[in-house]
């Protein structure tokens, strides 16, 4: 079969139909399938579903991790060098945890929770949570002396599967917490990483009794900033909670996403790039009517698409990851049928002459063909090439891997960002790039929801642009970073400016069309910390410190201030001068009727 133009010609028939407009498109890329042995993906002889795409061992290549999710044997990691895969199972205690009658394996996500430069383990079974810190490719068993560690709950409980959600600073300390959803259990466990030790802190944070839990064991949480705010949110199958100072609040009904049913995946990305994430939604099992969803996000309300983007589809399926697989600037998404003998799905995400957006199904024309068993798939991009890949697990297969051969050769750009003051993943960066038609938002996790973990670095596709003119990145303590004159068709390796490069904070020669309040910069700091602000109008500002307890510490500004942007700066001090202990602290600004407030810690 010949690619490119007679599949975008194809798409263009479908789309004009019900459209009645043309696709702004360009040739499309196309799949082969790679021989397992050829590049070391040995045979796995397990029931498998799930997957995590992760470089563990930070070599700048995306390693597999392939999960044993039922009957006898364990999992498998597999380590990429850029021209094979080899397994390093034997290097980690899987096999005493998990080849055992009756255990089943959920949820596995990599993070470096110790900020030591490697991925460490989590993952949960139908008995227990684990915790493996990764030592130069060695897995410890951690769990228990760091307080990693889940409870049965009460009752004559049978099941009382972990799903470890994810990975976050939902604190904004300087390293990664982590959420944890037990079946039969409505109160979730959010581990506070103390640095040597987890503390279980989800009452004080207001997740007991959330009503996250039901009777499956496919409701893991996910990080995203959804409100924009620069702080971790959360989301679970069926509620929104967003962040508020180390405070959660369900906002669901009030977002427009209330009420949604039957779901096991979910994603919030950008697909229209504007700016924010949208949502878009995957049944767990086929209904009468089309149950696949895609939500708009407009001004932080979410409004219901799926029809005229055509993403009502019936069937149930068993994988979702989203990427811009063949670099148009677009982000698709990739569905698989599990054991189902029909095709996966692969939905272009095309912009049309009239503005608006439409997807359709091109996996069978890009050579998307295997059927049988397979579950957890994603995009990540094994050879580095810019180009991104596939791979599903597979009991039939044994492993699925589609290599994405280029073909219309479009350009790109990635980042493989490196946290200093945040933590070392970067998790929970939002990273902007602005090119010369319009702008793409990008934001990164540790964990993408139920089975999976998938497309580790910042990528964005840009077409037959030649040129982008600059990527502004968000790090996870709020740091603005702006890069110009990047080269295209690489990688970047980019690591967060220490205190000693940070520019002073200069007036823009634009006005800020909103008030608005920065994340203090360094955070955790000692000695200093500045906190950025900007003003639409000149009025009466006041920007105050307070302690956890409601209490003034330091009135920092209390003046009129003009319009612009403006900096101040804490050494740690109260207003008779002297130093405040070590502790979480809250700063407000209050500008007329405008009141914000976030969190900072000071350390000794």
């Amino acid at each position: 079969m010949k690619f490119g133009n007679k599949i975008i010609f194809i798409i263009a028939v479908i789309l004009l139909v019900s459209k009645s407009a043309v696709l702004k498109a360009q040739d499309l890329s196309a799949f082969e399938i790679i021989e397992n042995a050829t590049i070391g993906l040995t045979v796995a002889p397990f029931a498998k579903a799930g997957q995590c795409l992760v470089d563990i061992d930070n070599n700048g290549y995306v390693d597999i991790y392939t999960l044993k999710y039922n009957g006898g044997d364990y999992s498998r990691i597999y380590l990429n060098d850029g021209t094979k895969f080899t397994d390093i199972t034997n290097q980690t205690p899987l096999e005493s945890i998990e080849d055992i009658e009756g255990i089943r394996t959920f949820t596995p996500v990599f993070a470096d929770f110790d900020n030591d430069g490697d991925k460490d383990l989590s993952f949960g079974t139908n008995q227990n949570l684990h915790l493996l810190r990764n030592d130069n490719n060695v897995f410890t068993e951690v769990s228990e002396e760091m307080g990693f560690v889940g409870h049965k709950p009460s009752g004559f409980i049978t099941t009382w599967y972990y799903n470890v959600g994810g990975w976050a600073d939902y604190d904004m300390d300087g390293d990664l917490d982590c959420v944890v959803f037990q079946v039969n259990n409505d109160n979730l466990y959010l581990f506070r990483n103390d640095g040597d030790h987890f503390t279980d802190v989800a009452a004080e944070a207001g997740l007991e009794g959330t009503e996250l839990s039901d009777e499956t064991f496919s409701n893991p949480l996910v990080w995203d900033d959804l409100d924009n705010d620069g702080d971790p949110d959360l989301h679970g199958r069926y509620n929104i909670l967003f962040n508020e100072g180390g405070v959660f609040r369900d906002v669901s009904d009030s977002i427009g996403l209330g009420n949604l049913t039957t779901m096991i995946y979910r994603e919030f990305f950008d697909y229209d790039n504007d700016g924010d994430l949208d949502f878009f939604k995957v049944p767990g099992a086929p209904e009468e009517e089309p149950t696949n969803e895609l939500w708009e996000n407009r001004d932080g309300l979410f409004v219901n698409v799926s029809q005229e983007t055509g993403m009502i589809m019936r069937d149930a399926y068993r994988g979702l990851s989203v990427g811009d697989f063949e670099n148009d600037g677009d982000q698709d998404v990739f569905l698989h049928n599990s054991s189902d003998v029909s095709y996966d799905v692969l939905l272009l995400n095309e912009e049309l002459e009239d503005g608006t957006r439409a997807f359709a199904d091109v996996a069978e024309w890009v050579g998307i063909t295997k059927i049988g068993d397979r579950k957890g798939g994603g995009f990540f991009d094994y050879d580095k090439d810019g180009f991104l890949d596939i791979y599903i697990p597979s009991v039939d297969h044994n492993h699925i891997l589609y290599h994405n051969m280029a073909i219309n050769e479009a350009n790109w750009v990635g980042f493989i960002l490196e946290g200093t003051l945040s933590n070392r993943d970067a998790v929970g960066s939002a990273v902007m790039l602005y090119y010369a038609r319009g702008k793409q938002y990008r934001y990164t996790h540790a964990g993408n929801g139920w089975l999976r973990q998938d497309n580790p670095w910042v990528h964005f596709g840009i077409g037959y642009e030649t040129s982008i003119d600059s990527v502004v990145i968000r790090w996870p303590l709020g740091y603005k970073q702006t890069l110009t004159d990047v080269e295209i068709n690489q990688y970047h390796n980019v690591k967060e400016p220490d205190l000693s490069s940070v520019k002073s904070f200069t007036t823009s020669n634009s006005k800020p069309t909103l008030f608005q309040l920065e994340q203090n910069y360094p955070n955790p700091f000692n000695p200093t910390t500045r906190i950025d602000f900007s003003l639409k109008i000149t009025a009466n500002v006041e920007l105050t410190i307070f302690d956890i307890n409601g209490n003034e510490i330091r009135n920092l500004i209390n003046t009129t201030a003009k319009v612009g942007n403006h900096s101040a700066v804490w050494d740690g001090r109260d207003n008779a001068g002297d130093l405040v202990t070590s502790g979480i602290y809250f700063y407000r600004l209050k500008v007329n009727n405008f009141v914000h407030t976030k969190k900072l810690t000071f350390l000794k």
